[in-house]
């Protein structure tokens, strides 16, 4: 066989090794053992072995020597000499000059066959996939289960009867809800009540009051000491069906009260509060704190919340100085999940739970919520269907463990100072004293400084440490640039983008992955760069700089979250301390590689969970802190990303993960298209001018003509004209607007009134307002010039400002009665007046609002509600009313018949508006001077028996 027959021979970039590679490789298979020297000098001299010698086989030559080009033979140059003695006493000279040096260890095959990155790599997402808190779930019990055990079966009978269908405050489905509730307690054996009264809240010029009905129950301990109060809220927001959020913990506290009442007595009493209006402002809870008497014999509170679908019930935040509750818990609970870095952030938020009226007051307590699912969260796909009995399941496992456990305990002193906890898949809930917080991070960066000090005496430079230095922040700043504009980029692909409130996109874990993928890309492709001039231990030690800095700024910032970085961070540390100590090759040792991946074990156990829950709780719009996250995740592992990146070979593990990139990113893309489970948002509402005497149908304005939602709305009604604004300031909104029929119900006017004293009072003037159709919501709109609203219902407006703004929401005791000071109203009082109504199909049919199944409606938007608006004017001479222009009707505002014509306040419990603090009863119902006229107490409003209410007898 010629020469040009012979097969080409790759060379080494086509092998992929590195120059440091190439030189182990020539010293480990250039020295295959003793030699007779002779034969050395005559292979040298000759170009070949001696007589009777065999040639060295080809695996056995040096690589250099085989990818060098021949220098003899017939393809040599003409005129060259085949022998060159002064080339080959400069090889001499320079082996001579190595084997003065001193010799590292020499490499040697990769251990495990190479195979040692996918293992890696899988143990990696394995400890990952078990550090999710979704391990910690409990599978869902059926409703065949004894009656001694929480069962998520029979719970979601309670969900399916409550959020069947939407019922928010004010409509005859949140009566209905509320007698079930009602129903359902007296069939375990307690006695509820009603808590009927009006609540307040506002912010600036705008005030939103209510009429709140809570349901409460009691059971008796067998002790004296405080009570332990566990509490959701069954309102729902507006047309959401509220499965998760929060059907699903009435009915854990429900079918926790049946399990609980099928063994022996607590010792502590038990309040049970589910609560109204938590969607508008925490209304029922807050009226509970500030009126009702049981108030003062809580101990403990338990609170029961969701936003979202499903997920694991989290433990995300507790009262002041809560280290004796939290070491209880930790002893009560069977699956606890819960971090002191959620409660550091939750108090940073502006979000409130019923939890946060107890808290502001003092109380102590655990509040769960799940988050999971979270596109449902606030939309009508609330429902049953799409509610995780896992999640039911977790809600209940928490509430029968702590009310059994602080049911039995000692309440007299439930404070303690604030320790740091994280719970641990497998492990449970970790706790410990916040000053260990001070001792990690002392520790982190003594350690830290250690293995610089290391790297140093190993041979390490300065100029290596920085390069890690820099390499560490470009692997931050990648995958947290690549969050944000991958964020920006596919917003508008998204038509649900801006009508979700409990996520940005309706599938968003798969771009998730992809930012997972595509950082731990960038970070092999990064370090495996500055691999080619700098040693693994300088990278290893310099890239945690960054980290360092972080733990530093948290332990002082957030020491109850400092955790979640400090444990990770030792573990990097530790990683790169044995890096740098023990590797003298290229190549990990194999004691390195199983040091590095017990290091890994405290990363991904904290890092993984931290970036689902920053995930889950705040959406792909904080893309680019999950990818600076994610970035720093895999500094924290680069030695280890090393071997991974390494071995077999080191092309295997970039094209796996922009492989794998390449696949999330294409069934994210595909998920963006709406779908019955993924439906885009659509409006429709139905409005009525009473000023003008003409209806239109109104649709968003905002997007495109062409968006699904309003094509849709166009089909439905008829074409749309260009977006304009419609309302009255401030409370416009841009809306697309087509021409509509009068409504079926056209002289269902308000009915208003002055109360009989206005027109002789020189000091207010009181009107008695109520929807004629049920609206759940009415809004008032006072101009800046006045009138000047006081009051409502009694209640005093909050804040100094006069407001411009006003609602009210639910069904009022009789009316809503709106006070004003006199001197601001003039001689005529006017204002501008909405009803919202909620079930438009009582005006319109339901034919207008049926959707096919990839759309929903758009509840940001106030989509399916039918809004009546109009002019105001009360004639305070007079006392003549119009609303747009006509007469309002009085007859169903006359007032209750008593002996003196009024009925009595006689207590904070069920009735229209509580005694003031500090005066009677009589003194209360004069402070309000006419309103029992104007809005007359029903023996039984609710249907509950010993509800305390007194009418005088006609």
């Amino acid at each position: 066989m010629s020469d040009k027959d012979l097969p080409d021979i790759p060379s080494f970039e086509d092998l992929g090794l590195s120059p440091e590679e190439v030189a182990e490789l020539e010293k480990d298979m250039d020295d295959p053992g003793p030699e007779d020297p002779d034969v050395e000098r005559l292979a040298g001299d000759k170009g070949g072995p001696p007589p009777g010698k065999a040639a060295p086989r080809p695996e056995k030559q040096s690589p250099k020597r085989a990818s060098e080009p021949p220098s003899e033979g017939k393809d040599a140059p003409p005129g060259k000499a085949k022998g060159k003695p002064k080339e080959k006493s400069k090889q001499k000279k320079s082996k001579a000059e190595e084997e003065s040096k001193p010799e590292a260890a020499p490499a040697r095959p990769a251990p495990l066959g190479g195979m040692r990155g996918p293992l890696s790599l899988i143990v990696l997402v394995a400890l990952a996939w078990l550090s999710s808190a979704n391990r910690v779930v409990p599978s869902p019990v059926p409703e065949s289960a004894p009656d001694s055990v929480f069962a998520a079966g029979r719970a979601m009978e309670h969900v399916r009867a409550i959020a069947s269908t939407a019922h928010p405050p004010g409509s005859p489905a949140h009566e209905e809800a509320r007698e079930y509730l009602v129903t359902e307690l007296r069939r375990l054996g307690l006695e509820p009540s009603i808590q009927t009264t009006t609540s307040i809240v506002g912010r600036g010029t705008f005030v939103r009051a209510a009429t709140v009905r809570n349901v409460v129950a009691r059971i008796p301990g067998t002790s004296s000491g405080p009570a332990v109060l566990v509490t959701s809220h069954y309102d729902g927001r507006e047309i959401a069906k509220g499965a998760g959020d929060d059907a699903s913990g009435v009915a854990a506290i429900l079918e926790t009260l049946r399990v609980l009442r099928t063994g022996e007595p607590l010792a502590n009493d038990l309040i049970v509060l589910l609560t109204d209006a938590e969607e508008l402002g925490l209304m029922g809870a807050r009226a509970f704190v500030a009126e009702h008497p049981w108030m003062d014999d809580v101990g403990l509170v338990i609170s029961i919340e969701m936003r979202g679908g499903g997920g694991p019930s989290i433990m995300f935040e507790t009262g002041a100085n809560s280290g004796w509750v939290v070491e209880q818990y930790q002893q009560a609970d069977p699956y606890p999940v819960a971090t002191s870095l959620a409660f550091e952030i939750y108090k940073r938020m502006p979000n409130d739970t019923d939890f946060t009226p107890f808290k502001e007051a003092g109380k102590q307590g655990l509040n769960f919520a799940g988050i999971g699912r979270a596109p449902v969260y606030h939309q009508t796909y609330d429902s049953p269907e799409n509610l995780s009995e896992a999640t039911v399941q977790h809600h209940g496992s928490h509430a029968l463990a702590v009310l059994r456990h602080f049911g039995n305990a000692d309440l007299s002193e439930v404070e303690g100072p604030d320790p740091v906890y994280v719970s641990v898949p497998f492990l449970g809930l970790l706790v410990y004293p916040s000053w260990w917080v001070w001792v990690l991070g002392v520790a982190g960066v003594v350690l830290w400084l250690v293995a610089v000090a290391v790297v140093r005496a190993r041979g390490g430079s300065w100029g290596g440490l920085m390069a890690g230095v820099f390499g560490g922040l470009a692997v931050v700043a990648g995958p947290a640039a690549a969050g944000h504009f991958l964020f920006q980029m596919r917003a508008s692909a998204h038509p649900e983008f801006g009508s979700l409130q409990g996520s940005a996109f309706h599938s968003e874990g798969w771009y998730v992955l992809a930012l997972v993928f595509g950082g731990f890309f960038i970070g092999a492709l990064v370090f495996g760069l500055l691999r080619r001039w700098f040693s693994l231990g300088e990278l290893g030690v310099g890239s945690l700089l960054l980290p360092m800095i972080g733990v530093a700024a948290a332990t002082v910032a957030v020491p109850l979250g400092a955790m979640t970085l400090q444990w990770p961070f030792l573990g990097a540390v530790a990683g790169a301390l044995a890096t740098a100590w023990l590797t003298r090759e290229a190549r990990v040792g194999m004691v390195t590689w199983l040091v590095l991946l017990v290091a890994a074990v405290p990363v991904a156990a904290l890092m993984a969970p931290l970036v689902e829950l920053l995930w889950l709780s705040m959406s792909l719009r904080l893309g680019a802190v999950l990818g600076g996250l994610i970035g720093l995740t895999a500094i924290l592992v680069m030695p280890l990303l090393e071997v991974i990146r390494r071995e077999p070979n080191r092309w295997w593990f970039g094209v796996a993960s922009l492989t794998a990139v390449a696949a999330c990113l294409a069934v994210a893309v595909r998920n963006a298209s709406p779908s019955a489970e993924r439906p885009a948002p659509s409006t429709l509402i139905y409005l009525v001018d009473r000023d003008a005497g003409s209806a239109a149908w109104g649709t968003d304005g905002r997007p495109s003509a062409d968006a699904p939602g309003i094509a849709w709305a166009a089909a439905q009604v008829g074409p749309f004209g260009e977006p304009e604004s419609w309302g009255v300031e401030p409370v416009t909104r841009t809306l697309r607007l087509a021409e509509a029929p009068g409504p079926q119900e056209a002289n269902a006017l308000p009915a208003v009134r002055l109360v009989e004293d206005s027109l002789s009072s020189p000091d207010r003037v009181r009107l008695a307002l109520r929807s004629s159709l049920g609206a759940e919501m009415l809004r008032f709109v006072f101009g800046e010039a006045g009138p000047y609203l006081t009051a409502v219902n009694g209640r005093e407006r909050p804040g100094p400002e006069a407001p411009t703004v006003v609602e009210h929401w639910g069904a009022p005791e009789g009316a809503v009665v709106l006070e004003f000071q006199r001197s601001s109203a003039g001689e005529t009082l006017e204002f501008y007046m909405e009803e919202h109504l909620l079930r438009p199909e009582e005006l319109v049919g339901a034919d207008p609002f049926q959707r096919p199944p990839d759309l929903a409606p758009d509840i940001i938007r106030g989509s399916d509600r039918a809004v009546l608006y109009g002019t105001v004017q009360v004639d305070l001479t007079t006392g003549l009313v119009s609303v747009g222009g006509e007469g309002a009707s009085t007859e169903d505002l006359e007032p209750a018949e008593g002996t003196d014509g009024a009925a009595v306040a006689t207590d904070s419990l069920d009735t229209v508006i509580p005694a003031v603090e500090g005066q009677s009863s009589e003194e209360a119902a004069d402070t309000t001077g006419a309103l029992p006229d104007t809005t007359p107490i029903r023996p039984d409003t609710t249907g509950v028996e010993g509800s305390e209410q007194t009418q005088t007898a006609a």
